[in-house]
């Protein structure tokens, strides 16, 4: 695959996987309340209550979403500031779902964890991909 087309499909995979994040954001927005998730969080509901617990899901879902899309972005663009700005998504992204489980569809957030995960494991300790490999 030429570095343009990997370079391209890369982008659309992050920028797809930050707007993903609307399917956790809404919830705890209260806009809308689809299949059954309810935005709270096992952790933070009982020690700063519903509202605090939504309003701590809106930001860390909104904070994934700008960064992995300003992460594509910054890939097809070719700037520097793209890897960490994809590794910060994907914790962020990462510890969201941990900590908000059971208020998220476990359907979107298993899927959503393997992308974390594998932006993690690629830019941090495989390095891929290379400079090289996506021609920027």
């Amino acid at each position: 695959m030429s570095p343009e087309i990997l370079r391209v499909v890369l982008a659309i995979v992050l920028v797809a996987h930050g707007i993903g994040h609307v399917l956790f954001l809404a919830p705890a927005l209260r806009i809308a309340g689809w299949a059954d998730q309810s935005g709270g969080s096992w952790l933070l509901s009982s020690t700063i209550g519903d509202g605090g617990a939504h309003a701590a899901g809106a930001i860390v879902w909104a904070a994934a979403t700008v960064l992995f899309v300003a992460a594509g972005t910054g890939l097809l663009l070719a700037m520097d500031w793209r890897r960490p700005f994809a590794v910060v998504g994907a914790v962020v992204s990462l510890i969201g779902i941990l900590v908000f489980w059971d208020g998220i569809l476990t359907a979107s957030a298993v899927p959503a964890l393997v992308v974390d995960v594998a932006v993690i494991v690629g830019l941090l300790i495989a390095h891929w991909p290379s400079v090289d490999a996506v021609g920027a």
